[in-house]
């Protein structure tokens, strides 16, 4: 089947929410938000082009001759409503253990499922105001690599690199927050900062293939993290607050970006 009748479509409504099941595993990969026959299109995509998990699932399923299974979760949705529970589903789905979907976004204005006790920590986090910053600070969003139950290990490999940033000013910085929603995760005091193609071996991830475009790439030592040593006066007090109140482009595509003592 490729298409809707016409008589489907009335019946489906504006908008409604889809899932596509892999025939080989009988589970949800990918759940989106659809019009007309926006459900059957992925396959027509994926024959020319597999850039993300979700066409190259696909183009798989079909080169091994079978088909996507494709099922209706809810139709005669408003807009709202659609992206609503699109991204309710996706954020259940992404939470639990045993389940990975393609989609490469959590849902629309989602921030992703928590436990309440993490989303009381988080939005309930006492606020830093622009007079609580006495240092000269570099902010990391770290939202699409920050798990629940992550190590404090890998918390520090995610936040300290490697970033597209100027080795300079990063340089310049007294402390590293690594935010999660808004929320200060993690403080590191910087030692040192490499360019990767100057310490391959002190790398986050040492045996990652050095492109060209990774080699100007820049990354942080913190030897007091990497000896066990305990956080300063000033780390604990930024950790597990919250930046939201701050003046920072907070949706904006780079990760980094800076703060400074009020003058």
């Amino acid at each position: 089947m490729q298409v809707f009748s016409e008589k489907s479509l009335i019946s489906l409504g504006d908008y409604y929410v889809y899932g596509l099941i892999d025939p080989r595993t009988n589970k949800i990969f990918y759940i989106g938000k659809g019009t007309r026959n926006r459900v059957f299109e992925h396959e027509k995509e994926s024959l020319n082009n597999q850039s993300n998990s979700k066409l190259k699932t696909i183009f798989e399923i079909n080169d091994m001759g079978l088909e996507v299974k494709k099922i209706i979760i809810n139709s005669n949705l408003t807009e709202a409503e659609a992206f609503a529970a699109e991204a309710s589903l996706i954020n259940a789905f992404n939470y639990m253990n045993d389940y990975s979907l393609t989609n490469i976004i959590v849902g629309h204005h989602s921030t992703g499922a928590l436990l309440v006790e993490d989303f009381e920590r988080i939005y309930g986090a006492e606020e830093l105001c622009q007079n609580d910053i006495k240092h000269k600070i570099m902010v990391i969003k770290i939202n699409k690599l920050y798990q629940k139950n992550i190590s404090a290990k890998e918390l520090y490999d995610s936040v300290r690199g490697i970033w597209r940033a100027s080795i300079n000013n990063a340089r310049s910085v007294d402390y590293v927050f690594g935010v999660y929603n808004s929320l200060i995760v993690a403080v590191y005091k910087p030692t040192k900062w490499y360019k990767c193609e100057d310490a391959l071996e002190k790398r986050p991830r040492p045996n990652e293939i050095l492109t060209e475009k990774m080699k100007n790439r820049i990354f942080f030592i913190d030897d007091n993290f990497e000896k066990g040593l305990s956080h300063d006066e000033n780390q604990s007090f930024y950790c597990g607050k919250s930046i939201a109140k701050l003046k920072l482009n907070q949706k904006a595509q780079n990760p980094i970006t800076y703060l400074n003592p009020k003058t």
